[in-house]
């Protein structure tokens, strides 16, 4: 048996597959999120480009970089540091609607990301929303799925959750079968990124950055970011994580519908 809620019952099949069951699965619970929202100002499918994406490891793979020039609340912070490696970017994407948001924030290149992961937590965000400014910046923004796992079962004993988990579990205020017990607890979660904000449509060829001064920033993602995906009005976080390496593209591909 698998519980999740009803609306997602359509999306099954990408959260679950045959590998999570077997003959002894009697009870699956799966906490499924999925994201999925619209940019305000898209990006346009024809400015979409083969672009290189710098590693952590220094090694560079060909990865689908989105582009657009328009106005969006940017912001560049310090992290304490007295190097010139210790600023940082933060850009905030809109959603339609305006009630959610995406923030993007890019470290130095020459920076790793985990100098900045410690950093990263709820007030910092919260002043990051607060400080940055409405302007003209030019965006290079990569295409990219993040999908995650975690299995609760730990975690839900951990608080003292057990009975659930064992034979002697009484859940026959939900079934008739009262040899029913919970053999596994999932949380899943899936977040799409491209030029709509959801679905993707693309054209192939190659871009280069232009170093010649501009008159606004640039915020050229081609390196390890973070990402966090907010209510804007309660600042309640709905995503967050982190794009070591966005999906990189086959050299064979020439029409970025087929990724």
């Amino acid at each position: 048996m698998l519980l999740l809620p009803f609306h997602l019952t359509d999306m099954i099949k990408d959260f679950v597959s045959a590998r999570d069951f077997s003959a002894l699965t009697h009870l699956t619970i799966v906490n499924a999120i999925y994201f999925k929202g619209n940019w305000k100002s898209q990006f346009r499918p024809e400015n979409t480009r083969t672009f290189s994406f710098t590693k952590d490891d220094e090694s560079e793979v060909q990865i689908p970089m989105m582009y657009q020039q328009g106005e969006f609340y940017y912001g560049e912070f310090s992290d304490g540091s007295n190097e010139a490696g210790g600023i940082y970017q933060v850009l905030e994407i809109p959603y339609e609607g305006d009630e959610f948001s995406m923030m993007i924030v890019l470290s130095r290149q020459e920076v790793p990301l985990a100098t900045l992961e410690p950093l990263v937590k709820a007030q910092l965000i919260e002043e990051w929303a607060t400080s940055v400014k409405k302007q003209k910046v030019e965006v290079y923004l990569p295409r990219f799925t993040i999908e995650q796992e975690i299995d609760l079962k730990d975690a839900l004993k951990g608080v003292g959750i057990t009975e659930v988990f064992s034979q002697s579990a009484d859940l026959t205020a939900m079934s008739d079968n009262k040899l029913l017990y919970l053999s596994k607890a999932v949380h899943k979660s899936i977040l799409e990124v491209n030029e709509e904000g959801s679905e993707a449509a693309a054209a192939s060829g190659m871009i280069a950055i232009s170093r010649m001064a501009v008159l606004y920033p640039q915020i050229i993602v081609d390196h390890p970011f973070f990402f966090v995906v907010r209510n804007r009005i309660t600042g309640t976080i709905i995503f967050m994580g982190r794009v070591m390496h966005p999906e990189a593209m086959n050299p064979s591909m020439h029409d970025f519908e087929e990724l």
